[in-house]
């Protein structure tokens, strides 16, 4: 009988030690999801053409749209060096440069605007300042791409790849006209479908005041085809311009 209770309680010493053995290698097996989420990587910034150069009137915004949320879903910040544009990728970063003064600030897009035919970027109040275009509101000037400036390498060291440059894909439209009462957009529609461009719509916005009925033309899937379109539409549609709904790198 003493035999029998030894071998009895040998057993529960062994199933215990085998518990206690297999616990301790699953707490230090690190799980699969945290090896995963530390392995996710960032998505890059989006980025433009190496070759894309824009010239033309800028303007800024400030205290009325400070606060307001943009675009990117962000609130807008009027000491801040960032910018509105109308069709580049929201988040991408460019140089724009004051042609009459030649003073340059780098800004971020993360707004939409702006929607007047013969200015091509809405600036911060900081940026505005950076350029020297507080007081007169507006200046020409050019867009490009930013580039920072290459750091320094060793001599032994290899110059790193040159970086994948897209371009600029999407859902893009040309806006014809804007109006206050929804005939005077369907008289254009009916002008625009004379002149060859079916591919046409309205959109209804309504703000705090009124409506506004938007004659677009589109879409049209890359920058380049919208591009082609709009110097298609000639003289008899003045005050139109290029912007886009949503942007996919």
């Amino acid at each position: 009988m003493t035999r029998l209770v030894f071998l009895m309680q040998l057993a529960v010493f062994l199933i215990l030690a085998v518990g206690s053995a297999q616990a301790q290698e699953t707490e230090t097996v690190p799980s699969a999801n945290a090896s995963n989420a530390s392995a996710v990587a960032q998505p890059a910034p989006p980025v433009i053409q190496a070759d894309y150069k824009e010239e033309g009137i800028a303007s800024w915004y400030g205290e009325k749209f400070h606060g307001k949320v943009t675009a990117s879903g962000e609130p807008y910040d009027m000491d801040k060096l960032t910018a509105a544009h109308n069709y580049l990728p929201l988040g991408v970063k460019v140089t724009v440069t004051n042609l009459d003064n030649n003073k340059s600030v780098d800004v971020v897009i993360n707004d939409r605007g702006p929607f007047v035919p013969d200015r091509i970027i809405d600036l911060s109040r900081a940026a505005a300042r950076e350029l020297d275009i507080v007081d007169s509101g507006k200046a020409r000037v050019r867009i490009e791409p930013y580039r920072p400036a290459p750091a320094a390498l060793p001599a032994e060291t290899a110059a790193p790849a040159a970086p994948v440059i897209h371009k600029l894909y999407g859902a893009f439209y040309i806006q014809a006209g804007a109006y206050k009462v929804k005939d005077n957009a369907e008289r254009l529609i009916k002008r625009l479908n004379k002149a060859g461009f079916s591919n046409t719509r309205i959109v209804r916005i309504v703000t705090d005041s009124a409506q506004i009925f938007k004659v677009q033309v589109g879409m049209y899937k890359t920058l380049a085809d919208a591009r082609k379109a709009h110097g298609q539409m000639g003289p008899g549609f003045p005050g139109t311009f290029i912007l886009a709904d949503v942007i996919q790198d």
